[in-house]
């Protein structure tokens, strides 16, 4: 019986065993798996901005690409500074400064035509141009989409977004030459978070590179110069391209306050 009882003892302490090594090897390929996951990996666009600029006249030049996760968002960028924008574009954004190189504050804009009701449509097929950036307004479809790739200059580029808000037309600085300064930064990116609908949990400061996606919208009403603007930061030499964590501001409640009462979509 003592025997019998020691190899039954043994048996447990080899079963325990067994089990602890297990979990210890799921435990390693979780955190491997989270280590190397690439959360937004790059699908490079280089060679299509190549191609599209084969067609480039005096009037405009191509000088980047967009593509945003989540959405149908995956344009070319052109520089034109005699374009009349207010036309409707529909296979184009683009951009107020012509740049060699990437600056540290970068904004790309695209017409909403489709969209600008204050019960903006998520992620709807129907939209070709700039109307599916509407679908960052809710939480849920953040949580699950925080990057954006923008090429340029024969490289292709991953933000992080951080901010996304509804600021006035004139707080936004379109026609940027430079770099801004280290002040200017912090000042923008001040401004931005203040205004967020959504706390990212990831930080960013005056020596990030910031890009920021901007058109236009009625969550405000008809008359007001309001725009809808996504912030995102270059992600830095070394760092993880993961899902981060995002909880909703008291903006948030403003806008969900606005959304319930909002009137059906509708063209511009």
């Amino acid at each position: 019986m003592k025997m019998r009882s020691k190899k039954i003892i043994m048996r447990k302490k080899k079963l325990f065993l067994f089990l602890g090594i297990l979990s210890f090897l799921c435990l390693l390929c979780a955190v491997l798996f989270l280590l190397f996951y690439d959360y937004y990996p790059i699908e490079s666009r280089v060679e299509k901005i190549e191609k599209y600029a084969k067609h480039d006249t005096e009037d405009y030049t191509t000088t980047g690409w967009l593509r945003v996760q989540g959405t149908n968002i995956d344009f070319p960028i052109i520089y034109a500074p005699y374009y009349d924008f207010s036309d409707k574009t529909d296979s184009f954004l683009w951009n107020e400064v012509d740049a060699d190189e990437l600056l540290n504050q970068i904004t790309v804009s695209g017409h909403n035509i489709l969209n600008l009701s204050s019960n903006p449509l998520v992620a709807d097929s129907r939209h070709t141009r700039f109307e599916q950036l509407m679908s960052f307004t809710y939480l849920d479809f953040v949580k699950e989409n925080k990057y954006i790739q923008y090429t340029a200059n024969g490289e292709d580029y991953i933000y992080k977004i951080f901010a996304v808000s509804y600021p006035e037309d004139d707080d936004i600085p379109k026609y940027t030459k430079e770099n801004l300064s280290k002040k200017e930064m912090r000042q923008y990116i001040k401004h931005s978070l203040d205004d967020s609908l959504f706390q990212f949990d990831i930080d960013v400061d005056e020596n990030d590179k910031i890009l920021s996606l901007v058109t236009c919208t009625r969550m405000y009403g008809h008359y007001n110069n309001i725009e809808f603007k996504v912030d995102a930061r270059l992600v830095r030499k070394g760092e993880l391209k993961l899902n981060y964590d995002v909880v909703p501001t008291e903006k948030y409640e403003e806008v969900k306050d606005i959304m319930e009462g909002g009137e059906k979509n509708g063209k511009a």
